[in-house]
């Protein structure tokens, strides 16, 4: 049986939703303080990280792709944490697959025929929306976002496509 984590990821807060096959096992969320230096706060990432391997002893990580932001530190401090998932990854042999967020958006959409509608407020409403009326959670915007990143996930890797 293949056990799998999906992330959205931040430096903030971050959403985690753990799944044993296609089967939802846990949601939860972690946050970092900001007042401390972003070294600091990617190393706590990390150790969160190995908690949630240890807890959870997944074999694939989903996580979500970074996109262009108006503030060029933040986008570069999503950067980082990228590069530290990516690192973590690495080290501890964990294969993973990165979801933009459009993309993962659309797999949701097409196999629940969910509209996530034009604005970032919509998009998270409607993901609540949708994890409460599936699963009956009530969850934060991250969780549930990391709740869709992982069904995405899940489906394109049990999904065999062909040209023919």
């Amino acid at each position: 049986m293949t056990k799998y984590l999906a992330l959205d990821q931040a430096l903030q807060t971050t959403g985690f939703a753990a799944f044993d096959e296609k089967e939802l096992i846990e949601v939860g969320s972690f946050s970092i303080s900001a007042n401390k230096n972003i070294e600091e706060r990617l190393g706590i990432f990390e150790e969160r990280l190995d908690q949630l391997y240890k807890v959870y002893n997944f074999d694939y990580l989903f996580f979500e792709d970074i996109q262009k932001q108006q503030n060029v530190e933040t986008f570069k401090r999503l950067s980082y944490v990228q590069a530290t998932i990516l690192l973590w990854c690495w080290r501890n042999n964990i294969s993973y697959t990165i979801l933009s967020p459009s993309h993962w958006r659309l797999v949701i959409k097409e196999r629940y025929k969910i509209n996530f509608g034009r604005s970032r407020k919509e998009q998270k409403q409607i993901a609540q929306n949708f994890i409460s009326t599936k699963y009956n959670l009530n969850s934060s915007e991250d969780e549930c976002d990391a709740v869709c990143i992982g069904l995405a996930g899940i489906h394109e890797l049990n999904t065999t496509c062909s040209a023919f």
